[in-house]
């Protein structure tokens, strides 16, 4: 591993906003990993921001890598690090490419974006819900989201409906088709993946827990959290079966007073910053 420190100058994308002071990406340490699978070796560039403040209401995130070169002439892909590439509160990005060519000594350019989440209540990017239990099957995002959805699943009901009555239920899978909104590309394919909800899944979600089911293309839905009446936070944990289902485990049972936050990207909660560096030596 060796440490490097590399000023990259990031520019904002949204021209109408004026910044006091520059933003700064630094590469502050490179590490390269070799296995004998070239497709399992990598090189990660470890960097930090300047010039922004990052915190748990300004979450940063790595959003692409448009172009990165050895001085080889290889072009180098994103890789997903370890822990994944969701928003992080502290203001350190990891870059995870695939390895440069064993005769390369540099790379000649990284070239990408970042962008800064704040949420707020008043740019419409937190979304509090109050009385979940009366919004099951319901799309709890509001109409101006036409490409994410969010539905609140009585999972219990629905299994049970269809265990009884099959023709009942595929009425009411229906039903809840239409009351949540869904684009007409969405629709075609919403019966199908939402019944597949129910089958073969039987124990996801199992113990105290809310059902979700998600369409989010774009992954704009950033966090869900659920508090109950006293406003102590109730999420214990979180399970994905597919693109499609979420289940968030519970300290208790659901309750009526409790409420469910949503921290949804929109246009007015998102900056996005361009950054470039060329010719890092490599280890």
């Amino acid at each position: 591993m060796t440490n490097k420190l590399i000023l990259v100058t990031a520019l904002c994308l949204i021209s109408k906003i004026a910044f006091s002071q520059e933003v700064n990406l630094l590469i502050n340490d490179i590490k390269e990993e070799r296995h004998l699978r070239q497709e399992d070796s990598f090189i990660e560039l470890s960097s930090f921001i300047q010039g922004l403040t990052v915190d748990d209401l300004n979450q940063v995130k790595l959003k692409n890598i448009s172009s990165a070169l050895d001085d080889n002439g290889n072009v180098l892909n994103k890789m997903e690090s370890f822990f994944g590439d969701d928003y992080s509160s502290r203001n350190e990005l990891t870059i995870k490419l695939e390895a440069p060519s064993r005769k390369s000594n540099k790379l000649l350019t990284v070239e990408g974006t970042f962008k800064i989440f704040s949420p707020s209540e008043a740019n419409g990017s937190i979304i509090n819900i109050s009385n979940p239990l009366d919004l099951y099957n319901k799309n709890l995002l509001p109409k101006d989201f036409t490409d994410v959805t969010l539905t609140l699943v009585d999972k219990e009901a629905l299994k049970k409906l269809k265990e009884e009555d099959d023709e009942e239920f595929k009425k009411q899978i229906e039903q809840i088709k239409e009351e949540t909104g869904l684009g007409e590309v969405m629709a075609e394919s919403f019966i199908g993946a939402f019944k597949q909800f129910f089958e073969g899944f039987s124990n996801f979600g199992s113990g105290e827990s809310m059902s979700f089911y998600v369409e989010d293309e774009k992954d704009k839905i950033v966090k869900i959290l659920i508090y109950n009446g006293t406003g102590e936070k109730m999420n214990l944990g979180s399970s994905r079966m597919g693109k499609n289902n979420l289940s968030i485990d519970l300290k208790e049972k659901l309750a009526s007073d409790w409420r469910i936050e949503i921290m949804i990207e929109n246009e007015k909660s998102i900056k996005e910053y361009n950054f470039s560096v060329s010719n890092i030596v490599l280890p």
